[in-house]
């Protein structure tokens, strides 16, 4: 069993999630791995057992939901729970330390800071000489916050694509000029899969009210077209590289968007997936309709709706309409900035 101060064997491994999401990861990795049993479980965190010792490694769990995997290294609880996994962590190790989410991204309480208990805990506990800057390849101890008195210690594997920061938790922060957090997925977006990004870039963004990832796309100098049948903030509105259809995308025709001819899609509806990606098949008809061969589209940033946790079941149904839209070349991942939904990276379209 996990113990502080003991290496385990068999091995456990651990999951870091979204609040919330804890079912979905459950049944994701023993969907992809029935060698593992459910252990332990927090809001935000989850272990699991091997049958026995001897099972390969498992490096990714397959799993959409799951923040930051690795194999568990022991645990502390009570007063002197940090000082007895200090011994754990090899000297000059890359060491993480960061908190299980308590709260579904957006309701944090005024005046919440994230990670706030244990980096207190870090600065009384005089840990020092750890770096916390990983290279892909390199193995990362992760200090988790679990509960008053109860930390937890693992280590996982720094993978290309995952963020360097505490928690594979990017450093985005919301500008107070944003209307709506919309900004946090369409930023973590371009900061996680690096699509090219260039001024001039031209954008339909599909369910665009009140305006935040319209906001983060027009800060960098992109044209926007923002179709939703609300309205969207002034700030929005009045930017001149903003073009604006107040339709719902089911309505929309081909004189809607006759001088449309987009290179990225975004879509984020308040629809339930299948639901939006039937919108976005008319949507898309119209545009090869118009253009053709001459179409410029070439990447998409969908979110879609899980209205009930247990659509998330039937995701590789989402993932498939996507592929037979066009679009090629996907990523699915729960962007940290997701609430009830998950995000569809396109590399191209065809």
């Amino acid at each position: 069993m996990i113990g502080s101060g003991f290496f385990m064997t068999p091995r456990f491994y651990y999951a870091t999630c979204q609040f919330g999401a804890e079912k979905t990861v459950k049944d994701e990795v023993l969907r992809a791995h029935p060698s593992l049993r459910f252990a332990f479980s927090r809001p935000g965190f989850m272990t699991f057992k091997e049958e026995s010792g001897e099972a390969p490694f498992i490096q990714n769990p397959e799993s959409i939901f799951t923040r930051v995997w690795g194999e568990s290294v022991g645990q502390g609880k009570g007063e002197d729970a940090l000082q007895s996994l200090i011994p754990l962590i090899p000297k000059g190790s890359v060491l993480h330390a960061f908190e299980r989410d308590t709260f579904v991204p957006g309701d944090e309480p005024e005046g919440f800071v994230q990670n706030a208990r244990i980096k207190k805990l870090m600065e009384s506990g005089g840990l020092q000489g750890f770096s916390n800057a990983p290279r892909v390849g390199e193995y990362v101890f992760d200090l988790i916050y679990l509960d008053e008195g109860h930390v937890f210690l693992g280590k996982h594997l720094h993978q290309d694509g995952m963020e360097p920061a505490p928690g594979n938790q990017p450093l985005i922060s919301l500008p107070a000029t944003a209307p709506s957090r919309a900004y946090l997925k369409l930023e973590e977006a371009i900061h996680r899969f690096k699509p090219e990004c260039k001024a001039g870039t031209r954008v339909l963004e599909v369910g665009c009210a009140p305006g935040g990832a319209s906001t983060a796309m027009l800060s960098r100098g992109f044209k926007v077209t923002g179709v939703d049948p609300k309205r969207v903030d002034p700030s929005v509105h009045q930017n001149t590289g903003f073009q604006f259809i107040q339709k719902t995308a089911k309505t929309l025709t081909r004189d809607d968007l006759k001088t449309a001819n987009p290179e990225w899609l975004v879509l984020d509806m308040n629809l339930a997936p299948l639901e939006a990606l039937d919108e976005i098949h008319h949507v898309l008809e119209l545009l090869r309709s118009i253009h053709g061969s001459k179409l410029a589209l070439n990447k998409g940033f969908l979110t879609l709706k899980l209205n009930d946790w247990k659509f998330a079941s039937s995701i590789p149904l989402y993932l498939k309409r996507v592929s037979e839209l066009g679009f090629r070349d996907l990523a699915a991942v729960q962007l940290c900035s997701n609430r009830q939904e998950f995000f569809v990276y396109a590399d191209s379209f065809k």
